[in-house]
């Protein structure tokens, strides 16, 4: 099994790379496996993906809102 640190840093990428979604599925998966005690950062980054997927969703609904 990888590195979680690896794992972590390829979750980074992906929702970097835009796909915040598939971060979010890639995150949880990984909380399912993790013990609670390394599971507070990771949280924390599923806390902030979510934070962004929302506003990225608020600004393409404005978007298409007003034709932009």
């Amino acid at each position: 099994m990888a590195k979680l640190s690896d794992i972590v840093k390829q979750i980074d990428k992906t929702a970097k790379d835009g796909d915040r979604v598939k971060a979010l599925k890639m995150l949880d998966s990984l909380l399912k496996k993790v013990p609670e005690a390394k599971a507070q950062p990771l949280l924390k980054r599923r806390k902030l993906y979510r934070g962004e997927l929302a506003t990225e969703n608020r600004i393409i609904a404005l978007e298409k809102q007003y034709n932009i």
